[in-house]
């Protein structure tokens, strides 16, 4: 690409046409129902007062569908106790199967109750049988839940070569990254942790012991696990081209098509070392793109504390931007995609620069909350330091959740605060998805050491929307890395199906489109992920459409 070329890319504005028709929806509401519906669920992350590090990021959960009925169930992941903990009972994961909007805890009995120190999760049919997996990142040995069946597992994780040892696991993805037809696994992993060897940090002027900060911890190299074939994997990280750098500390992890060639590309947010862009050649090697393109540093060219990712087209133009949460006095990061692996920094022109410099943001979505057209966006935040009012005035341990509502054109505004059913929390993960069926997207967010939230998306509106059910091809029938296009009218609109992603957390699969006051046919083209495509339509709205991968 010529200079020329790249100096018009890059003044390009985000000033594109909105998405959507004029909005006849209200502001949107969102409700915490947790209570309400059955999600009986605490938090504990096993702190003793000693302030391990471990504690600050604990843990995530997500939306996804473990018996295969058709709606959304949760999973939860908890923590553990640690050295002085007063615990008396293990902590365990939880997993709520929805029964008609209601959910009831069967994780003991699905086989996923897991007691090890939760960190986050991802699905995808690792061994191609039809039935998807769980994988749970953990500090210490991580667990990969074979599916059964009949809303059953069996844990397989070191028999496959994924258990990861004695590592601090956090973000994770599956996609098939080699294009051999079946999934693959990336793996984020942070720092080196041991009790034993765990710093004390004190502020010696005020007498206060405080959590530290992850420059006092070594980092530790990703994992990139090829699958075989029959769900046995290999860390091949070193030679598909992923950095093994130990100074970085891994978070979000994204898997997608960032450069619409047809393969996966891999982005990892990392805390305080610059974030990785990572180009597929199409064969599962990877080259590191990240310093030029634009997307591994903030405004000034400074590395920050990398956080939750989300990704989606915020301007129309089929290509996907990125959203990347980071700590408090830095603000999250918003990456304007221009093609062919390069990026501009679009924070301040976004509108979410002093929104949220602030808040210490973690998970992160991108989802249409008023089912306009336009992608709107929700920030999870929550500080680490639990005593960081004495510290940093004007800061809080406990914050505000966010939602921003975006124009169609890469500008957003933040939501009144009478929109959602959000009191200042120490929040960790966030995921999205349609629990309740009623075709707006809820929103599921966890808290360490407390409750998770379920909110209930209850905006008032006349706008319409479709939801896709994909059956992919044999060995990847979610069709994990299949890429949609949706046109309704003169708007085309995008969206890829993607394992894990935001920070500790799994959305719900199926890809959803707000129309706004569309009404017409529709037709969806479908990139699936083995590269072949399909076309289809219909001016059936208002519905779960299921659309099937075609016979050979």
């Amino acid at each position: 690409m010529n200079a020329l070329l790249l100096l018009l890319l890059a003044a390009t504005s985000l000033a594109a046409e909105p998405l959507a028709a004029e909005s006849l929806a209200a502001e949107p509401t969102l409700v915490d129902v947790a209570a309400d519906v059955g999600l009986d669920f605490r938090h504990q992350d096993g702190r003793s007062g000693r302030r391990y590090f471990i504690e600050t990021v604990a843990s995530g959960g997500g939306f996804f569908d473990f018996d295969g009925d058709g709606d959304l169930d949760i999973y939860l992941l908890n923590g553990a106790a640690t050295p002085g903990s007063k615990l008396t009972r293990a902590p365990r994961n939880a997993l709520f199967e929805n029964r008609d909007g209601r959910f009831v805890e069967v994780g003991a009995r699905a086989g996923v109750a897991d007691d090890g120190y939760g960190m986050g999760l991802c699905v995808g049919d690792a061994d191609g049988d039809g039935h998807l997996d769980l994988f749970v990142t953990n500090v210490g040995q991580d667990r990969l839940y074979r599916g059964l069946g009949g809303g059953r597992f069996e844990e397989v994780s070191a028999r496959t070569g994924v258990d990861g040892g004695e590592q601090w696991s956090v973000g994770c993805a599956f996609g098939d990254v080699d294009g051999d037809s079946d999934l693959d696994l990336y793996v984020s992993r942070y720092v080196a942790f041991s009790y034993e060897d765990h710093p004390r940090c004190v502020d010696r002027a005020r007498k206060l012991d405080y959590y530290c900060h992850p420059t006092r911890f070594p980092g530790r190299p990703d994992a990139l696990f090829i699958n075989d074939g029959g769900g046995v994997f290999r860390d091949l990280a070193a030679e598909r081209g992923i950095s093994r750098e130990t100074s970085e500390k891994g978070l979000g992890v994204a898997l997608a098509d960032f450069d619409v060639d047809g393969d996966l590309d891999l982005y990892v947010a990392n805390d305080g070392t610059p974030n990785r862009l990572y180009l597929n050649d199409g064969h599962g090697r990877f080259e590191d793109v990240s310093l030029l393109s634009g997307a591994s540093l903030g405004e000034a060219g400074e590395p920050l504390a990398g956080m939750g990712v989300a990704l989606g087209d915020l301007d129309g133009d089929g290509l996907s931007d990125l959203v990347v949460t980071n700590f408090s006095l830095e603000p999250n990061s918003l990456y304007k995609n221009l093609g062919e692996g390069l990026f501009d920094d679009r924070t301040r022109a976004s509108g979410l620069h002093a929104a949220s410099y602030r808040r210490l943001g973690w998970g992160v979505e991108l989802f249409d909350a008023d089912n306009d057209g336009d992608l709107d966006l929700a920030v999870a935040n929550g500080h680490v330091m639990d005593n960081i009012e004495r510290f940093v005035p004007g800061v809080s341990y406990a914050q505000p959740d966010q939602l921003f509502l975006g124009d169609g054109a890469g500008h957003f505004r933040e939501a009144k605060a009478s929109g959602i059913s959000n009191p200042a929390a120490v929040s960790r993960g966030l995921a999205s998805g349609d629990f309740n069926g009623d075709g707006r997207i809820d929103l599921l967010v966890t808290r360490t050491g407390g409750r998770p939230a379920l909110l209930e998306n209850r905006t008032a509106s006349s706008h319409h929307w479709i939801s896709l059910e994909l059956v992919g091809p044999a060995h990847n029938r979610q069709a994990i890395g299949a890429r949609v296009e949706l046109q309704a009218g003169e708007r085309t609109q995008v969206r890829e199906v993607r394992s894990g992603g935001s920070v500790l957390s799994q959305s719900d699969l199926r890809p959803h489109f707000g129309l706004g006051t569309f009404l017409g046919e529709v037709e969806v083209r479908i990139r699936w992920p083995d590269g072949s495509r399909q076309t289809a339509r219909t001016r059936e709205l208002d519905r779960s459409w299921k659309i099937v991968y075609p016979s050979p």
